[in-house]
């Protein structure tokens, strides 16, 4: 089933098409993906690329990180990486260091210019989705939740989903009290 013949005209589509369809549901979860992440695009004013700021990212969050450890982390080739990594440095977001223990190592550091951009970038995102869930009641906001709960075990490849989802379920309605 597409998802046009999951969806009626107004957009809605009918909860059991939906429910027990997985091929249907995971087209229009991936289109809402894509769309979501477009608008949140939309909000960063910086010229800098999805791979860069994912890239920034790593860095700051998992950094300093040697060449390898940088393309591994982003599913790139070293040569990429290294790219990648010229990029950033000549925007001022990192800089190469000596490795320490060993001479020949570099790795690539956040300077405090990318930590802060990286820090200004999930500003504006995070300013605009929430925004939006502000204008949600709260049952749908308690539903995303929910959801998110369910996306980050399919993420992780946890087969707990459902227990998890349960228990995320739990701790939201626990906060809401």
């Amino acid at each position: 089933m597409t998802v046009s013949s999951a969806v009626n005209a107004a957009g809605d589509a009918p909860p059991s098409a939906v429910a027990i369809d997985p091929p249907a549901l995971a087209e229009r979860l991936r289109i809402s993906m894509i769309h979501l992440s477009r608008r949140l695009r939309r909000q960063d004013l910086s010229e800098l690329s999805i791979a860069q700021v994912s890239g920034l990212a790593s860095v700051v969050h998992k950094g300093p990180l040697g060449i390898g450890r940088l393309a591994e982390l982003e599913s790139l080739p070293g040569s990429a990486a290294t790219r990648l990594a010229d990029r950033l440095e000549a925007a001022g977001l990192v800089v190469r260091q000596a490795t320490p223990g060993d001479r020949r190592g570099v790795q690539v550091v956040a300077t405090p210019a990318g930590v802060e951009e990286l820090d200004r970038y999930a500003r504006a995102g995070n300013e605009w989705l929430a925004a939006r869930l502000a204008s949600l009641n709260e049952a749908d906001r308690t539903s995303v939740a929910r959801a998110l709960t369910v996306l980050d075990s399919m993420v992780a490849g946890d087969p707990g989903t459902a227990t998890a989802a349960r228990e995320g379920s739990r701790a939201i309605e626990e906060l809401a009290r």
